[in-house]
């Protein structure tokens, strides 16, 4: 789908908004492992995270797996723990359908299929409606650019190209998290298994800040062992706003399934 010459504009206009918002960011945190400990950085970057409860934005969604791959627009209403809404829009500005996420149920609506399916909110039962087998949490950690710290001491504390890198053992796997010391967000994550074989790789970038609160307009999660990959960009994104709204809709005559 290419965007028409409107929406070029639009997103471009976005785009230099959020990059613009860069230049408020407080000073950097000094880049070095003397100037602060690591149980005081994972603190200040856990804090960072939950600082942030609320999340409304605009932008565009793609997946890749071996079986397909696909794209969209969307505009995204989240709060934490576990409520997300998710618009779709398609080609031309074409409504595809929506999708609602909580920690009791799911609800997926396919405008062009006129389909609605529920269930509960597994990893497996989602997989039914999107192409990845991912948890609630997982799901909502992928649209905010968090990367949960485990609570455990890191293994390692070094800096590495300027940002700090936190590496743990967690079971036999190895998690490595590259924080960016000016805005404190982990702007790279990696999970790698016993033998050193990478699992997983995320990256977050395009920091955007927003009264001292600060988060990732553009996420991307890889799974190199079966190709799946997402990407996230948001060309607006707003932290904290003042009202959110779960409102949605499901046309009566529209076929149902339950998973």
């Amino acid at each position: 789908m290419k965007p028409t010459g409107a929406r070029l504009a639009l997103l471009a206009g976005a785009v230099t908004a959020l990059l613009s918002s860069c230049a408020t960011q407080r000073p950097a945190l000094e880049a070095d492992t003397r100037a602060i400990k690591a149980e005081d950085l994972a603190a200040r970057i856990s804090a960072r995270s939950s600082r942030i409860r609320k999340i409304t934005g605009q932008g565009s969604v793609s997946f890749e797996s071996r079986q397909l791959a696909g794209s969209a627009y969307f505009d995204l209403t989240l709060k934490k723990p576990d409520s997300l809404l998710i618009s779709f829009e398609g080609p031309f500005g074409i409504g595809a359908g929506f999708f609602f996420l909580s920690a009791q149920n799911f609800v997926m609506y396919n405008s062009l299929e006129n389909r609605v399916t529920t269930g509960a909110p597994s990893a497996k039962t989602i997989r039914s409606v999107i192409p990845f087998e991912l948890s609630v949490e997982q799901i909502m950690d992928a649209f905010t650019g968090a990367f949960p710290l485990p609570e455990a001491g890191p293994a390692s504390y070094t800096v590495d190209e300027g940002r700090f890198l936190l590496v743990y053992g967690v079971g036999d796997r190895t998690h490595s998290y590259w924080v960016d010391p000016g805005s404190l967000v982990v702007v790279r994550y990696e999970v790698r298994d016993g033998s050193g074989d990478l699992l997983l790789e995320a990256n977050a970038s395009r920091i955007v800040e927003r009264d001292s609160l600060c988060a990732p307009a553009r996420i991307s999660v890889v799974f190199p062992e079966d190709g799946r990959q997402l990407s996230i960009n948001y060309t607006s994104l707003d932290l904290n706003p003042p009202e959110t709204s779960f409102v949605y809709a499901v046309p009566p005559n529209a076929r149902k399934s339950v998973r």
